[in-house]
């Protein structure tokens, strides 16, 4: 007779969690996941949002130059042809409204003494001055979007917050950029206005429907980022609440 066989009772195992400790390594989880990834974008795409960025970086870079440009060459645009290449024709009557300009084009004598008012040294300080207006606040929206891609194609903790701010200042210069186009109208018509046939006057050129579509695109822009920004900051409160 064999003798009775003894049977294995699985004891049930106690584990013990401290909540404290636990909820910490959820939270540490949660953080080295979202914050401490080598780069937001792949690798490709950041490299892309690098070069960009330094595009556009260079482009604000030249705009003081733009900026005394237009002071030193009144109406320069590029004329190809004739077979003598390309060069820069200086017209300063295309700086006119076109009613005005077309009077003076029909007139030889007040296209020369508007050309010769147009190249007086001071004339041509005060159109740098005028250019200035609208070119410094274009040169901030080039700089803030080039900061921002560099931002976010390079590498590190949280490159999409770090890019957003200046994504916000870029829409807040193309705002300040859009607005300021009716002042830059205004002022050049009346600088360049004592050397039209009807002499010096203060002109105000405001045409809401010019500068409706850009402001409202830069508003819609800011109202996208300070979203996103929002959102971000939310995830992040509620990491450190977990």
């Amino acid at each position: 007779m064999l003798p009775p066989r003894k049977t294995a009772v699985a004891r049930p195992v106690e584990v013990t969690y401290d909540g404290k400790e636990f909820l910490s390594n959820r939270k540490n989880v949660v953080k080295d996941s979202y914050f401490t990834s080598s780069s937001w974008l792949p690798p490709r795409k950041a490299r892309l949002c690098r070069v960009a960025g330094a595009l556009f970086l260079l482009a604000a870079a030249i705009m003081p130059g733009v900026i005394a440009f237009a002071g030193l060459t009144p109406g320069a645009s590029p004329v190809c042809g004739g077979g003598y290449g390309c060069m820069w024709n200086m017209r300063p009557t295309t700086l006119l409204p076109e009613e005005t300009r077309m009077g003076i084009e029909l007139s030889p004598a007040a296209r020369r003494t508007f050309e010769a008012y147009a190249m007086r040294p001071d004339v041509r300080l005060g159109l740098a001055a005028v250019d200035a207006i609208t070119s410094l606040p274009f040169a901030v929206l080039l700089l803030s979007v080039g900061l921002a891609l560099r931002r976010l194609g390079g590498r590190g903790a949280d490159t999409l917050a770090q890019a957003l701010p200046w994504l916000r200042r870029a829409s807040m210069a193309a705002m300040v950029w859009t607005l300021l186009g009716p002042v830059y109208e205004s002022v050049l018509e009346t600088l360049l206005s004592p050397g039209t046939p009807d002499g010096l006057s203060f002109i105000t050129t405001f045409y809401l429907a010019d500068i409706a579509g850009g402001l409202l695109l830069a508003f819609a822009a800011y109202a996208a980022i300070w979203a996103v920004e929002a959102g971000l900051k939310a995830q992040r409160d509620l990491d450190d609440f977990v």
